[in-house]
């Protein structure tokens, strides 16, 4: 997945008649004003359907127009690194409401279905342009979504080239990632239980399930959504695909303000389990059109009526913290912390080595050293890029409903006269081994680092991540 950010067409064309739209959508980008900005090396002007396989069997699909521009990481005059000539793509499907930044390091090629003299040349991920910059130590990430719910709102958190150790609990439970590198982030759900006294599992049966933070939701299996319709009075809307919550119901539910646990493992029945707890408030969301029209409030599952369908969204990332390594082809997840951000001394930062790194008997090199410190202003930086795309986002406008507008702009934008085109991944020679995955994790000497103090936003900052918008009705958000 490459960078998406939203075209003005996103709201003139697919939302004509909603207010606030572009602020809703985190602002729009137009490549004309981009001095910047090239479709040279591309066919079609650029026009290519988004990658978004699996995310098809959710019905989120859409086209894209795609080119090369420079990215430049935060905001202006934040003497943060830019990348030059990296692959941008304008959305204006509501089936995504806002940008997104990518974090997948596997390059791809622009191919057409119809013309073999496409571009072929692999395009280096935004991941992997700051690793061979040496501005981050190695291919990895750490990243929760935060939690606004809370009484004390904490901010999401993306560490590049590491991860913060304040932000969440350790364990002993180490993934390898998927051999289908689409679903890299798999698990085994095992169970779905909440804390009332002589209460039965609401999943009893372990399941395998893509996290993924492209996704708002969480997409279980028909008869879980069922148990969770018996035990909370949950009313399925099939006009609008949602669990919407009426007054009576919301206040059922905050009443008894159920904790809901989420147990992972691997496909083997026995092994160490870690287990992520999310409060009712991390499902008390709230929609407006063109989502829910008139605004409603709703509960963030899903029926799923296949295996590929099976989803843990954004929702679950509010409450859990993701650690992944691609060289070592692996990833944890853990609880999520929840420090005071404005605390410095509760910022610790680690950086991960790439394999084969020895250190220097003079202490961590150069380069590690160098990777931390911006891989940690990295995850500032994301915040902050986050207040330039998402600034004024309000949660309860993020959903998937793929409505008539939608269909519209993609038919405008792959039109007869610019015959729709693919994106055809292909890995490198790295890469294309996942399925020889072994159990290396991220373990014991595997970790190089130092612990940096760095918060996350800085106090003074008045533009916060979490914004509210349409005259301060938004009560919070989610970031991807």
């Amino acid at each position: 997945m490459w960078q998406w950010v939203v075209r003005p067409e996103g709201c003139t064309l697919a939302n004509p008649n909603l207010t606030n739209c572009e602020d809703s959508r985190g602002l729009t980008f137009n490549p004309n004003k981009s001095t910047s900005w090239s479709t040279e090396r591309l066919e079609n002007d650029g026009l290519f359907g988004l990658t978004t396989y699996y995310e098809s069997f959710l019905n989120l699909t859409g086209n894209a127009y795609y080119g090369f521009d420079t990215l430049a990481l935060g905001l202006p005059g934040a003497d943060l690194p830019s990348l030059d000539n990296q692959i941008i793509a304008g959305i204006a499907t509501n089936n995504y409401w806002t940008g997104f930044l990518g974090l997948s390091p596997i390059p791809f090629n622009f191919s057409s279905q119809d013309d073999a003299t496409s571009m072929r040349d692999p395009q280096p991920s935004f991941l992997s342009s700051l690793k061979n910059q040496s501005l981050i130590p190695s291919l990895s990430w750490g990243y929760t979504a935060g939690a606004s719910y809370r009484k004390d709102p904490t901010f999401g958190s993306l560490v590049l080239g590491g991860y913060d150790e304040s932000r969440f609990t350790p364990n002993n439970v180490t993934f390898a990632f998927a051999a289908d590198f689409s679903r890299d982030l798999t698990v085994h759900l095992r169970s779905i239980s909440y804390d009332t006294l002589g209460s039965s599992p609401l999943l009893t049966e372990s399941i395998p399930i893509f996290i993924n933070s492209l996704v708002t939701h969480l997409w279980l299996p028909t008869e879980v959504c069922q148990r969770f319709e018996e035990v909370f009075n949950l009313t399925w809307n099939d006009a609008e695909q949602l669990y919407l919550l009426d007054e009576e119901a919301h206040r059922r539910l905050s009443s008894l303000n159920p904790t809901f646990t989420l147990t992972l493992g691997h496909e083997e029945a026995d092994g160490d389990t870690v287990e992520i707890a999310l409060p009712y408030g991390a499902f008390d969301l709230s929609g407006n059109p063109p989502f829910t029209d008139p605004p409603s409030r709703y509960f963030p599952l899903k029926r799923a009526e296949r295996a590929e369908q099976y989803t843990l969204g954004r929702v679950f990332l509010q409450g859990a913290y993701i650690v992944t390594d691609y060289e070592r082809q692996s990833f944890i997840v853990s609880q999520a912390l929840f420090p005071d951000a404005s605390k410095t001394s509760n910022t610790t930062l680690v950086g991960i080595a790439p394999p084969g790194y020895k250190e220097p008997s003079g202490g961590l090199g150069v380069g590690i050293i160098a990777g931390i410190v911006v891989g940690s202003v990295l995850g500032v930086l994301f915040v902050a890029a986050a207040l330039f795309y998402w600034h004024r986002l309000c949660k309860r406008s993020v959903g998937e409903t793929d409505g008539p507008l939608n269909t519209r702009v993609d038919e405008k934008m792959a039109s007869e006269d610019s015959p729709r085109t693919e994106i055809g991944p292909e890995l490198d020679a790295q890469m294309s081994q996942r399925h020889e995955l072994g159990d290396a994790g991220l373990k014991g000497n595997e970790l190089d680092g130092v612990n940096t103090n760095v918060i996350e936003l800085d106090p003074q900052n008045e533009r916060k991540t979490e914004l509210a918008g349409h005259g301060g009705t938004c009560e919070r958000h989610e970031l991807p």
